[in-house]
């Protein structure tokens, strides 16, 4: 998720040189040099803001402008504690000091003991602990994001990325724009702003969530601020991330059942979402199906470009808007063609496609933990939260006190009347029921279940695990392995699952892979 970065930098200046930060008399010239300054920052441009900052600083070493202007730097470059200190020289009589030195304060505070690893090309920190299962996930998909990536947009950073993982939403919403109801309501866990790329561990949510490719994602949104000079608007910096973000693992597909479903769903209906309702960012749409909207539209705009463009389009497309050209302007040179006329075609284009329109696919709500060291979710009703139909749900606790008290049988009765209850797919309905399947050995039954929950939620981690357990207990350990792959790299914090591909890679006889998961094993108990 990019949040829209507003051409702040006269008016910081503005405000700034307006208040009593120094005692110097303020200057035409300095007011525009600081100016400068800002505009660079603004722009990512950090290399050269430092040479202008260091400049300002050598000829005004005491005003309180010029300190400011080299703290915001500062901390655009990692270095909290650094502009702390400076941002303590500045007199907090304008608000946006104010507001600034807490941001600081907020970030240097949830930063502060956290641990870092490095690699090629990125720094990760996080906090030390059942997190650090996250470390070899993290930096492997970033390191084949940097390479894919960079080879479709053309731009491989020279300085190392920062990435910051946080243990849990309260710090991430302290240090970021996002409120705590921005999460909820949004999904809303990453954030690509201030020169890093920022993360909730999937830890933290009873299911952990789609947390890789979401890393790549971001890391997307970093690549065309970088390379554009931060003139990317935001529906297409949406688009391109969505468009992009498995190509780090070799798949080209970036639209889901329920993306599909809401996109065919909004054209039916003539309800989409236009360009200024997604501002300032798509996290702060009222619901959730409003933002699998937008991502469906933007995303499918990119498929459109790159419809008539190819890849090549999209790296023509950023570097075009480098020199602060208008997008119109960029694509009519491009396509031939006004945004209004793009958007047009687009919407002629995408009604060719044959989007899957799937009745009863609803958007799942994350569910965190009440305590990262539970894995219990807050509400009480748990995973039966994700059901919708209050006889549904009825139903499925019924179900779940008989299989409790071993009544299988009875509880298989009541999770089929269940399913046929609900007006949703619900994958936690198929999941216990394809679940008490195994345990009267009725694994066909089973696995024609799960496939066909995994072609509504492709990302629910307990369908793969259960295709995976009917693997293994048929001993087709090669399936087994690839579920089990696959939920891990949602949720690595499931402990079943490593001792599952324990016992898996034992048995094909990949020792180094075995031992590779009884570390990370030893990490999360």
């Amino acid at each position: 998720m990019k949040t829209h970065l507003h051409r702040i930098a006269v008016a910081i200046a503005v405000i700034l040189l307006g208040g009593a930060l120094f005692a110097a008399p303020v200057t035409a010239g300095l007011q525009e040099d600081i100016t400068k300054g800002y505009s660079l920052i603004d722009q990512w441009r950090f290399e050269e803001a430092e040479a202008h900052t260091q400049s300002l600083m050598d000829t005004y070493p005491d005003s309180g402008d010029v300190l400011f202007l080299q703290a915001r730097l500062v901390f655009y470059q990692g270095d909290y504690a650094r502009a702390l200190d400076l941002l303590g020289k500045v007199a907090d009589s304008a608000p946006t000091v104010k507001e600034f030195k807490h941001h600081v304060r907020e970030t240097h505070q949830a930063t502060q003991g956290m641990v870092t690893r490095e690699s090629e090309h990125f720094i990760l920190r996080y906090t030390d602990g059942p997190d650090a299962v996250l470390v070899d996930y993290a930096l492997d998909t970033l390191e084949k994001s940097y390479a894919v990536l960079g080879g479709i947009l053309d731009h491989h950073p020279k300085e190392k990325v920062r990435v910051e993982i946080y243990p849990s939403r309260e710090p991430f919403s302290r240090i970021s724009p996002l409120t705590l109801q921005d999460i909820m309501t949004s999904g809303t866990v990453a954030l690509c702003k201030y020169n890093r790329l920022m993360l909730i561990s999937p830890g933290s949510l009873v299911r952990g969530y789609n947390w890789l490719d979401t890393i790549s994602h971001e890391y997307v949104h970093f690549l065309l601020s970088s390379k554009s000079h931060n003139n990317v608007p935001l529906w297409l910096h949406e688009g391109i991330a969505k468009f992009l973000e498995t190509r780090w693992r070799g798949e080209p597909r970036h639209l889901t059942p329920i993306m599909e479903t809401v996109l065919a769903n909004g054209l039916d209906n003539d309800y989409l979402i236009d360009f200024e309702a997604m501002m300032p960012s798509l996290a702060k749409l009222k619901t959730a199906e409003d933002v699998q909207l937008a991502y469906a539209e933007v995303a499918t705009m990119v498929q459109y470009l790159v419809h008539l463009k190819g890849l090549e389009g999209l790296e023509a497309l950023v570097a075009g808007l480098k020199d602060n050209r208008p997008i119109g302007d960029v694509l009519q040179t491009l396509v031939g063609k006004t945004l209004d006329r793009f958007q047009d075609d687009w919407k002629v284009y995408i009604k060719t496609q044959q989007l899957r329109r799937i009745p009863g696919l609803k958007v799942l709500k994350f569910q965190f933990k009440d305590k990262r060291d539970n894995g219990r979710a807050e509400d009480e009703d748990g995973e039966r939260a994700l059901i919708e139909s209050r006889r549904a749900r009825d139903l499925t606790m019924l179900g779940d006190i008989l299989k409790s008290r071993d009544h299988i049988q009875a509880a298989i009765i009541e999770y089929r009347k269940a399913i046929s209850e609900s007006d949703t797919l619900s994958p936690v309905l198929y999941n216990k029921l394809a679940d008490t399947y195994m345990i009267t050995r009725k694994y066909d039954e089973s696995e024609t279940l799960l496939r066909q929950s995994l072609e509504y939620y492709p990302q629910f981690p307990s369908t793969l695990t259960n295709l995976g357990e009917v693997a293994f207990l048929r001993k087709d350990y090669e399936a087994a392995r690839e579920y089990y792959q696959r939920a891990e790299r949602i949720n690595p914090f499931n402990p079943q699952v490593h001792q599952r591909l324990i016992r898996i890679y034992a048995a094909l006889g990949e020792n180094a892979k075995k031992g590779h998961q009884e570390t990370l094993l030893a990490l999360i108990k």
